[in-house]
């Protein structure tokens, strides 16, 4: 289909900036996440050369080993998975491989299985940070770091349910005086149906819908809400649950 003009580019400038920018920063975590598993991965292989004749009380190269193979199976689940965003223009386009993610599930549950495999090796063998420092250290390392990306996500839920329960925006509130403060033309309150009266202290919500301030202060010890069109007054609900339209 031939697009003439520029009022389409402008639409998507407009309607579809938000999913751009999206898209733009899940390439850019993919590619920092990439990265850090390279990393990862050539530092643990370093490590595995370097000791590769040394003893040990506990099985430590073993985890290291092992530890190693997971994360490169972690690694090319994650790029087949995530490969599919540098070829869309919109989010909603992405369409995830059952099949890979039963598999992906399945290396996190092994992976979940071996840190609790480490740590006990790692309790086994106390004396291990003076005899063998480097794999005990980097052993310690991945374990830790292990359970901490376990336990983010659920800590990074239970933060943002704390900010929506307990921070609320300012809202913008005025005396009504004349309609020149009304930025459209409903002159009453659509929940009580009255007229705005001077003097009459009037609330505005994020979404530009305006009530009388008792009767929206009401609704609000109810429901985070706007009565009309239902949309979120705190914004940090489109952290928890972002808008189709923004996705």
């Amino acid at each position: 289909m031939e697009r003439d003009g520029v009022d389409p580019v402008d639409d998507r400038g407009t309607r579809g900036g938000s999913r751009i920018s999206a898209l733009g920063c899940i390439k850019f975590l993919i590619v920092v996440d990439l990265i850090i598993r390279v990393i990862k991965i050539s530092s643990i292989s370093v490590v595995l050369y370097l000791k590769r004749n040394e003893k040990c009380k506990v099985p430590l190269k073993l985890f290291l080993f092992v530890y190693l193979l997971i994360t490169l199976a972690r690694t090319v689940t994650f790029i087949s998975k995530n490969r599919a965003f540098f070829h869309i223009e919109r989010i909603p386009e992405f369409r995830d491989n059952p099949d890979l993610a039963l598999f992906s599930n399945f290396i996190e549950a092994l992976l979940l299985f071996w840190y609790l495999i480490g740590f006990h090796w790692l309790q086994d063998c106390s004396n291990c940070k003076n005899t063998n420092p480097l794999l005990y250290y980097m052993s310690a390392l991945w374990v830790g770091l292990g359970f901490f990306m376990f336990i983010a996500p659920l800590l990074a839920i239970m933060f943002l349910l704390i900010l929506v329960a307990f921070i609320r925006p300012t809202l913008k509130v005025i005396n009504f005086k004349d309609t020149n403060d009304i930025p459209d033309d409903t002159y009453h309150c659509t929940i009580c149906f009255e007229q705005y009266e001077e003097g009459v202290p009037i609330k505005f919500l994020p979404c530009e819908h305006h009530f009388h301030c008792s009767c929206v202060d009401e609704w609000l010890n109810l429901k985070d809400t706007c009565p009309l069109c239902k949309k979120n007054i705190n914004l940090l609900y489109d952290l928890v649950d972002p808008p189709e339209n923004e996705l």
